[in-house]
């Protein structure tokens, strides 16, 4: 009997998430021990541009991102049997949830591997489809399975927090801009100019920070809910 090489998507998941969360823990930990990163608090793509960190930082996530348009595969056939129990448009919404999440994941991988502070036009972009992206990904799939009687609490709150996180952030950063051309400069430039470790940052731009960290904990933890309906899945 042949053996099986196959992979278990629940065991992809988890590696997914284990690698992203480590990848942004040590980015995080070697560039503020270093000096190169202001501890309180970096806006993530700020982390990356320099030393050690800049090493592993793009490839760590990259292939984080790229499991889960793997995973986005496997979702799609994972949801199918519910989406045509539902009718309507249910099968027609998940495929387009996942082309939107295989999207998402390229523009994630643009992100991870260009930089704010050289390609900051392509960077900010490729940053706000991504997380468009997967928030709407989050999204349908959260209703699918409460629909179909699969309801997960942590799931909804997660999904719930990453939206509320996400506008807070699109706020704070228009705040931000606006105090900026207040002191003199241009509406965009917070976006050529990002902050380094010893410039003065702003209450805006600091609300703006954490509210990114917590919408990407909030896209992991959403993520992790996920895991039973991948049990016993294969690619």
């Amino acid at each position: 009997m042949a053996e099986d090489t196959s992979i278990s998507a629940k065991r992809l998941l988890e590696f997914s998430v284990g690698l992203g969360v480590l990848t942004l823990v040590a980015t995080y930990v070697v560039g503020t021990t270093g000096g190169r990163v202001a501890p309180f608090i970096p806006i993530i793509s700020e982390m990356p541009f320099s030393g050690p960190e800049a090493s592993f930082y793009g490839p760590g996530l990259a292939i984080s991102i790229f499991s889960f348009i793997l995973l986005a595969q496997v979702f799609h056939r994972v949801f199918a049997p519910q989406a045509q129990a539902l009718g309507g448009n249910w099968e027609s919404w998940n495929d387009m949830a996942r082309a939107l999440a295989t999207f998402g994941g390229v523009c994630g991988i643009i992100t991870v591997n260009f930089h704010w502070n050289s390609y900051a036009l392509l960077h900010g972009a490729a940053a706000l489809l991504f997380f468009t992206s997967f928030l709407l990904w989050s999204t349908f799939a959260w209703r699918l399975l409460e629909k179909s009687g699969r309801s997960h609490t942590v799931r909804r709150y997660a999904v719930f927090a990453g939206w509320l996180f996400y506008l807070f952030m699109l706020v704070f950063s228009a705040l931000d801009s606006q105090e900026l051309v207040a002191d003199g400069e241009g509406f965009f430039y917070r976006m050529e100019n990002p902050p380094m470790v010893g410039d003065e940052r702003s209450l805006y731009l600091n609300l703006m920070a954490l509210c990114e960290w917590s919408m990407v904990f909030s896209f992991y933890t959403g993520a992790l809910t996920f895991r039973r309906e991948l049990e016993g899945v294969r690619l």
